[in-house]
């Protein structure tokens, strides 16, 4: 069976269960009749950190019934509280759509792969499964592995963060020093020696 005609098949099947947003079965109709759209998409387990998604959910999904989402973007900033690093996450979009018929309006000139997520209210079928692909943006598919493994890199993000505000205020305690300015320096020196405690690496 063609990569295609398993994506039709998963797609035709999905249709006939009950949707929880039912205007969803038309939607998925006239997806089986595009075969140009059908060949973008890329059947995941979840849709996390990716840029063009979409979403039907079966009556009794947990899940929003239906989104569209394009163009979506996650952004990190770090910035300094009371002395300590605070991470924020902005995640923007340019297209977010839960209506099934203004979602197909914003699909007519998509370029680009559609990352899809068929969610059901019970067990994962295995027709399912069958089409499902890693979702490139994690380490892997698996929850755990996946888990252990963003652990691992959003500690090394934070601890090259802590390494360059050491770095920053260690440039700051220079300049208090040869300006002779001792309260800045006292104001400095607390936070730049609590950051280092903290950092993993060490500095001379």
């Amino acid at each position: 069976m063609r990569k295609v005609d398993a994506k039709q098949r998963a797609i035709l099947e999905f249709s006939q269960r009950l949707l929880k947003e039912p205007s969803s079965r038309l939607f998925l109709h006239r997806l089986l009749n595009n075969r140009e759209l059908v060949d973008k998409m890329v059947f995941v387990l979840n849709r996390r950190l990716l840029a063009n998604t979409l979403l039907v959910s079966e009556l009794g999904s947990s899940r929003i019934g239906f989104q569209l989402e394009l163009g979506a973007r996650r952004q990190e900033e770090v910035s300094l509280v009371n002395g300590r690093l605070v991470r924020n996450v902005k995640r923007t979009r340019r297209v977010c759509l839960n209506d099934p018929m203004e979602a197909w309006e914003a699909l007519e000139n998509f370029e680009g792969r559609l990352y899809t997520q068929f969610s059901f209210a019970g067990e994962i079928p295995d027709w399912y499964l069958a089409v499902v692909e890693p979702n490139p943006a994690l380490p892997a598919e698996a929850a755990g592995p996946a888990a252990d493994e963003e652990d691992a890199s959003d500690i090394f993000r934070e601890q090259l963060d802590i390494a360059l505000w050491v770095v920053l205020l260690k440039q700051e305690i220079d300049q208090a020093l040869a300006e002779k300015d001792e309260q800045r320096f006292y104001e400095i020196v607390g936070l730049y020696n609590r950051l280092k405690e903290r950092c993993l690496w060490e500095f001379d």
